[in-house]
């Protein structure tokens, strides 16, 4: 909407009275509002009590003349956007460039043309008026862009978008991709299935946010993103270094431990989660066709994250690792960990070390087998050198300090029955899982 002559204030700039008057005459009749400063000094007071949408800038002033006067005008963000005409009798052509450079949009020479100026006037208001309702609209648009943003981000982290090199949603196209080493995590519920029949749809969905809630910002907090939810299950991706994953997976086995709290008065029974970690290099993209996409990881260390959180079940543990993992925390780490075995889980060909992170075991329990690692180890070495009754003795010597350990219940079956029916000459003592 162009600006209404009564809507508009011009400031004048002139030591002149007579020139005051006329222009004063002038615009009046067109119902412009007026403000009139004799010096550059008083026009720099005058513009910080009233801000004019036009100002009428004489240049021959003294103290301090029109040119300086526009300087300190556009050199102030609260006054910079102020259109400066300029008005003076001196007509060369240095001052005229001279008076463009210091920002004015335009140049009267005296004496006036009254409609010459009425004119330059309007015209210059009225670009104003379609700068600042050109700016009112881009702030709008960034506005609706950073809200389309931020809800978008809820569904596609905004870490995905960073790392495809894009700065939101919009920039995102079918085929978009980059590799990168990356360390994921999966992380489950343990026994859900029979949980979630104990509960009607609300309740299990009001019970799956409750759990989220607890467990999700602390992967945000230790570096990683959420790459998906599966029903209780989660999938989250560490860009960075391997113990920011790790850490994440203690700090989430101590979270459901105050979730179960919050549990101890209702209807259901605590729960546990497992949790599998694998560092290795994964694909990053966008796959789907024009009217449907969705952001994926493609990439078999995916596969082998999900084995390792299934077989904390096995072995009824909270954390299991890769070597790879292993391998990429720093030297010098802080975690509790220790080997179980080699196992070759369905659809892979070679078999993987796996490890135990147990931080985040009660107290009680992580301090016995803090205290019974090192026997643990010789156990499992006499184990795999077929010296079974040497193994056995020293893992009956284990259970009696910590007989809450089941991976050491597990490895005395294991030995059981290899005294009692023996091992055929290939054994290796790798696992061979037929089960996901």
């Amino acid at each position: 909407m162009m600006p209404q002559p009564e809507n508009a204030r011009i400031l004048i700039v002139d030591d002149t009275l007579q020139n005051i008057q006329v222009l004063g005459t002038i615009l009046r009749e067109q119902g412009y509002q007026l403000n009139v400063a004799q010096n550059g000094k008083q026009a720099l007071e005058s513009v910080q009590k009233v801000h004019p949408d036009l100002i009428l800038l004489d240049v021959m002033m003294p103290e301090m003349d029109g040119f300086e006067t526009c300087q300190h005008l556009k050199a102030d963000p609260e006054t910079a956007d102020i259109p400066v005409i300029f008005l003076t009798a001196k007509i060369e052509t240095d001052d005229i460039v001279k008076g463009f450079e210091l920002g004015a949009v335009d140049y009267v020479t005296k004496p006036f043309n009254a409609t010459e100026l009425l004119r330059r006037a309007r015209t210059h208001l009225e670009l104003s008026q379609l700068r600042r309702n050109l700016e009112q609209l881009v702030d709008e648009r960034t506005e609706e862009l950073a809200a389309t943003n931020r809800i978008y981000s809820h569904f596609v982290p905004r870490e995905f978008l960073r790392i495809l090199e894009h700065d939101n949603i919009l920039g995102v196209q079918l085929g978009d991709q980059v590799r990168m080493d990356m360390t994921i995590l999966f992380s489950d519920i343990v026994s859900f299935t029979e949980l979630s029949e104990k509960m009607d749809p609300g309740e299990n969905f009001r019970f799956l946010n409750a759990y989220l809630s607890w467990v999700s910002p602390i992967i945000r907090q230790n570096g990683g993103f959420i790459d998906k939810y599966v029903g209780d299950a989660i999938m989250a991706l560490f860009p960075g270094d391997a113990d920011d994953a790790l850490q994440a997976a203690v700090e989430m086995q101590r979270a459901v431990t105050q979730f179960n709290a919050d549990l101890a008065n209702g209807p259901l029974p605590p729960i546990a989660i497992g949790i599998g970690l694998h560092t290795g290099s994964i694909m990053l993209g966008v796959i789907g066709e024009a009217e449907r996409m969705d952001t994926t990881v493609i990439s078999d260390a995916v596969n082998v994250a999900s084995r390792l959180e299934a077989l904390t079940r096995r072995y009824e543990v909270g954390i299991l690792l890769s070597e790879d993992t292993l391998k990429s925390l720093p030297e010098e780490n802080e975690f509790n960990v220790r080997r179980l075995e080699k196992v070759q889980v369905k659809g892979k060909n070679q078999p993987i070390t796996v490890f135990e992170a147990f931080d985040g075991d009660a107290p009680d329990l992580l301090a016995l087998k803090q205290k019974t690692r090192p026997d643990f180890e010789e156990a499992l070495e006499l184990y795999y050198k077929r010296q079974f009754t040497e193994a056995n003795l020293r893992i009956a010597q284990i259970l009696a300090v910590s007989p809450a350990d089941k991976v050491v219940h597990l490895f005395q079956q294991r030995i059981a029955l290899a005294i009692a029916n023996g091992v055929p000459a290939d054994w290796t003592g790798i696992e061979i899982l037929t089960q996901k």
